[in-house]
C-alpha cells in the first residue's frame, strides 16, 4: 500500500489527467525479448492502477491479463474499465500488497510494474531498497524461462529535470531518498536474477500531458493526481502556490518553468526490460 497517496480516493480522478505512457514502447520490449506476439502471452500488470495499461493491452489479445493492485479503489476502477465479456483474453483481479505476490511459478510470459517502485519502500533513506529487492526476486520467481519484466519509472535524475521538483526543494529532498538511481535498479534486477536487456529515458511526459503547462501546479486537482505532491506538508503547498502566482502575476513564472526544465535533455521517466534467461 502507498505512504504517500491515498489511491482509494485519487482513483476518483485518476484518469483526468493519467493515462498509459509509451505503451507500445512496453509491448515491443516484451515481445521482443521473450520472441513472442502479445497474442501469446499470459501477462501481469504489477500495481496496475486503473487499468490503462492493461486496457491497451487488452486490444492485442494476449492469452491472459492479471491484475493485482494493493487498493481496492483503482482496481474497481480498473474492472469497470475492462470488458468482462472478451472471449479471448482471460482476465482476473486481485488485491495484493508488495512484494507479495501470490502467484505459482513460472506462470507468465511478461511483467510490467508501471510507476510503481516509488511507492514501494516504507522508510525510504536512497541507499538501500528492501521491498524493491523482494519485489524484483518474486518477479523473477512468477516469469516463465525467457519471461521479461518491463518497467517504467522516475529517476533522481529525471525528478531533479522535471520543472515543479524546484519549486518546493524539501520536497524533492525527501522525494531523491524513494527513488532509486538506474545503477541501483539495475543492481537489484542482477540479484534476483533478471538479466537488463534494455533501458532508455524518454523526453516527452505523455503520462501527463498538462505538464507543460507551468500554471497547472496551483489547481489541487491537478496536484492530487501526482504522487509527488502528496509528501508535501501544509506549509509547503501554501508556499509554493504563493510564489508561483506572484511569478504569474509578475511575468516571471515561464522563465522560472525554461530555467529550470531539463526534461528534453534529460528525460521525465526511464523505460527498462530485464529478461529471466533460459537455463
Amino acid at each position: 500500500m502507498s505512504k504517500i497517496t491515498n489511491y482509494n480516493e485519487v482513483s476518483k480522478s485518476y484518469d483526468t489527467t493519467r493515462g498509459a505512457t509509451d505503451a507500445f514502447v512496453v509491448k515491443s520490449m516484451m515481445e521482443n525479448f521473450t520472441g513472442k506476439t502479445v497474442k501469446e502471452m499470459d501477462i501481469i500488470d504489477i500495481g496496475c492502477g486503473t487499468g490503462n495499461y492493461a486496457d491497451y493491452f487488452l486490444q492485442f489479445e494476449p492469452r491472459s491479463l492479471t491484475l493485482m493492485d494493493a487498493s481496492e479503489g483503482m482496481l474497481a476502477k480498473a474492472k469497470a474499465k475492462l470488458p468482462s465479456d472478451h472471449s479471448k483474453t482471460r482476465l482476473s483481479f486481485k488485491k495484493v500488497v508488495l512484494p507479495d505476490m501470490p502467484y505459482e511459478d513460472n506462470l507468465f510470459d511478461a511483467a510490467m510494474i508501471n510507476m510503481v517502485l516509488h511507492h514501494l519502500e516504507e522508510n525510504p533513506d536512497g541507499k538501500s531498497f528492501p521491498c524493491l529487492s523482494k519485489t524484483l526476486k518474486e518477479v523473477y520467481r512468477i516469469l516463465k524461462p525467457g519471461g521479461v519484466l518491463t518497467i517504467t519509472c522516475l529517476t533522481p535524475e529525471t525528478l531533479e529535470a522535471i520543472w515543479y521538483s524546484h519549486l518546493v526543494p524539501e520536497n524533492t529532498q525527501r522525494w531523491m531518498k524513494r527513488l532509486a538511481s538506474h545503477r541501483q535498479i539495475k543492481t537489484y534486477l542482477e540479484e534476483s536474477g533478471l538479466s537488463l536487456k534494455s533501458a532508455f529515458t524518454t523526453l516527452m511526459p505523455s503520462h501527463v500531458p498538462e505538464l507543460r503547462n507551468p500554471e497547472d501546479v496551483i489547481s489541487e486537482s491537478y496536484r492530487k493526481n501526482l504522487s509527488f505532491w502528496g509528501t508535501c506538508t501544509k506549509s509547503e503547498n501554501e508556499d509554493m502556490i504563493q510564489n508561483v502566482t506572484r511569478m504569474k502575476n509578475e511575468g516571471t513564472l515561464q522563465e522560472f518553468y525554461e530555467t529550470h526544465n531539463k526534461t528534453d535533455a534529460f528525460g521525465i521517466l526511464e523505460i527498462l526490460a530485464a529478461r529471466k534467461e533460459m537455463k
